[in-house]
């Protein structure tokens, strides 16, 4: 073997090398940018899933939810905008507009009103009869007198009485 060729051989290694170690360098490099890509996306994931989290608690605070439980495995949930100075009474008025069913009361002028019947269901039918809750607790005061607040949860009960 020549000088020349020895040379050329050692030549041709050390490019290979070169070669070789660039093209490490490169791949290191681009595997470094996909994983920043990655990371910056992930981020961007999570905080796309806590603003949706936040805005939906915020809607959640907003609205009111109204429920009406028929006794009998019906049970109808509604979700309402909070109109200014609305009360349990008036919410129910507006939902029953809406909605299109009927609800029948009276008016007593020391106690307030007192629902009689919601959706043709009335009281007394099997010794059940209309009352509601607001966030789990039984209110001692007619539906007219309790004030609503954003996020309450309202519930119509058609059960026996607990009285």
């Amino acid at each position: 073997m020549t000088l020349y060729q020895c040379f050329n051989k050692k030549l041709n290694s050390k490019g290979a090398g070169i070669i070789l170690g660039v093209l490490i360098i490169l791949l290191i490099y681009l595997f470094s940018q996909e994983c920043l890509r990655l990371q910056n996306e992930i981020f961007s994931l999570a905080q796309t899933e806590a603003n949706v989290k936040k805005i939906t608690r915020e809607i959640i605070q907003e609205r009111v939810l109204y429920v009406i439980d028929f006794g009998d495995g019906n049970i109808k949930s509604y979700w309402l905008i909070l109109p200014g100075n609305s009360t349990v009474f008036s919410l129910l008025g507006e939902l029953a507009q809406r909605e299109n069913f009927k609800v029948e009361s009276r008016m007593y002028k020391e106690v307030g009103v007192f629902v009689e019947s919601i959706d043709g269901i009335k009281n007394g039918t099997d010794n059940k009869y209309w009352q509601y809750w607001v966030n789990g607790e039984l209110p001692m005061v007619a539906a007219d007198k309790k004030e609503v607040k954003k996020g309450d949860k309202i519930e119509w009960k058609f059960a026996p009485s607990s009285f």
